[in-house]
């Protein structure tokens, strides 16, 4: 393959996924979460703390935490944001033009991998340049721009080129190109943070040969602070400090030898995932993709056939959703066939939300809260693809000519996902084993209307359930800051961070009163003519 040839493919690869509105949604949401991380001192609370002292906000210090906010966040999201690039192909009809190509199974997917980093650092890039602009706002000290650069290229870069290589991974391997890959790959993230507590909860303060495996670099940065600093105790992302003591300043020298080799060693295993892609890869070939897309593997058809004898009477149950919808008039019938849609579409989270709701109505209250978070985490899961399951279906006509039409099907789709997440709710509100039920019913009713809006406007879902999942580990952790509790299941919730939610809720659901026709006209579907226009 020639450089003309490889610059096209690779030039081709980063304008399909920079021209998403998802990437300009994760973009905005990393940039916000960093803008928002950078604490107010006169909160009481700050950014970098040091024991009770404060690090003062100059270009080391910002470009220490932003960056492993935007780690946390963009080993995530960077993921979601990359894949996809198979399914398109097979939607758009390419694939078979992709599989005819003289070009080999090694320089397509390099290349792939290519426009998929390269897509990443810009967007990484983006953040870093918008925090300089917030040090000039906000911060104590003369911009300097080489810390930043370390940060990116040897603190960011490794876990961006590890979700480009997963992602195609995840698009080579036909069995990971749908929703398991998604779910997967997000078990694989929690596990990889889940040993960072235990580490750095013993006081550890000397880098270990094992923090390679750590790609995304959360760990050995934090040990490197540590030994920068010569202290035990270092709270990045919002902590309390004693405005008394004298403000520190972060040296310069984070990069040692150690910890530049143990990042050169991460990237080099960030591009292990390559080599099974290459293996593995489908070449869209029929016999190896559409079996996946229709659900026929082996284990899918052996698990199938083991729950079968509770399944179907299971979705007969959820059919008569249908029937009662169309007995029921007006908007209530539209609704609960909404409701049924919804449910009948993925018969088995909603088995596993039924099973969480009954447990969270008969379990101990000292449970609840486990029980009602996983029974969420399902129900954040199945409420994805509510905005864009119409248009990926190629539905979306049929949908808006049912009554009702286009200018109700958007708000009602989010009443849908709120109803649904109410009833599961419902029996561990109740009993009160939520520490702030308002900052429940606000978050679910925000995050209903965020996954209708977000599908109508990325066309998928999968920009929704980065965000979604990541809001939802963040959730989970006692950080003491009430909008990072979003459904208020860590008790850091306030009425003022619900009454937050709630206002950018229905903000989202006026938005979602105007009729989405737009794939009918300028995307996929006929255009109107003008006259004498051929």
């Amino acid at each position: 393959m020639n450089s003309t040839l490889c610059q096209a493919l690779v030039l081709n690869e980063w304008r399909l996924r920079s021209r998403r509105v998802s990437s300009l949604v994760i973009l905005l949401a990393v940039v916000a979460l960093s803008w928002l991380m950078v604490l107010d001192p006169r909160t009481g609370l700050a950014m970098m703390v040091v024991g009770r002292q404060r690090l003062a906000y100059d270009s080391q210090a910002l470009a220490f935490g932003t960056t492993l906010i935007a780690a946390l966040l963009f080993s995530l999201a960077g993921f979601y944001l990359a894949r996809g690039r198979s399914q398109q192909d097979l939607r758009c009809g390419t694939a078979a033009v992709l599989a005819a190509t003289p070009v080999t199974n090694a320089q397509l997917l390099g290349a792939r991998w290519l426009g998929a980093f390269g897509f990443l650092l810009s967007l990484g890039t983006v953040v870093m340049l918008t925090i300089w602009v917030l040090q000039l706002v906000r911060g104590e000290a003369p911009l300097q721009p080489l810390p930043y650069l370390q940060m990116l290229l040897l603190g960011l870069a490794p876990g961006l080129m590890l979700c480009a290589s997963l992602a195609v991974l995840a698009d080579a391997w036909a069995p990971l190109m749908g929703r398991r890959g998604d779910l997967l790959y997000w078990g694989l993230w929690m596990l990889q943070f889940a040993f960072i507590p235990v580490l750095l909860g013993q006081g550890a303060v000397e880098l270990s040969g094992w923090q390679v495996f750590d790609v995304n670099g959360v760990s050995p940065l934090l040990v490197g602070l540590s030994q920068l600093l010569d202290t035990r105790h270092v709270s990045v992302g919002g902590g309390p400090f004693d405005a008394a003591l004298p403000v520190l300043r972060m040296p310069a020298g984070l990069w040692s030898r150690e910890l530049v080799a143990l990042r050169l060693g991460s990237m080099m295993l960030a591009l292990l995932p390559l080599l099974p892609a290459v293996l593995l890869f489908h070449r869209h070939a029929p016999d190896r993709v559409r079996p996946h897309a229709a659900g026929r593997q082996r284990g899918a058809a052996a698990l199938r056939w083991l729950l079968g004898p509770l399944l179907r009477p299971w979705s007969r149950a959820l059919g008569q959703l249908l029937g009662a919808g169309a007995r029921l008039p007006g908007v209530p019938g539209r609704w609960l066939g909404d409701l049924g849609l919804l449910l009948l579409g993925q018969p088995l989270a909603a088995l596993a939300m039924l099973a969480g709701a009954l447990a969270c109505a008969f379990a101990p209250v000292a449970a609840l809260p486990g029980l009602l978070a996983a029974t969420l985490c399902v129900w954040g899961v199945a409420i994805a693809d509510i905005g864009s399951h119409d248009l990926q279906s190629g539905t979306l006509a049929l949908a808006c000519a049912v009554p009702g039409g286009a200018r109700e099907r958007g708000w009602r789709k989010a009443v849908a996902a709120l109803g649904l997440g109410l009833l599961l709710a419902l029996p561990a509100l109740l009993r009160h084993g939520v520490a702030a039920p308002p900052a429940c019913v606000a978050g679910l009713l925000f995050l209903s209307t965020a996954a209708t809006l977000l599908g109508r406007l990325t066309q998928g879902p999968r920009s929704f359930l980065a965000l979604f999942l990541f809001a939802f580990y963040l959730g989970l952790q006692r950080t003491g800051v009430p909008a990072l509790d979003l459904l208020g299941l860590a008790g850091d919730a306030s009425v003022a961070s619900a009454l937050g939610y709630a206002a950018a809720a229905v903000a989202g659901l006026l938005a979602l009163l105007v009729p989405d026709m737009r794939p009918w006209s300028w995307r996929g579907g006929p255009k109107r003519r003008k006259m004498g226009e051929p």
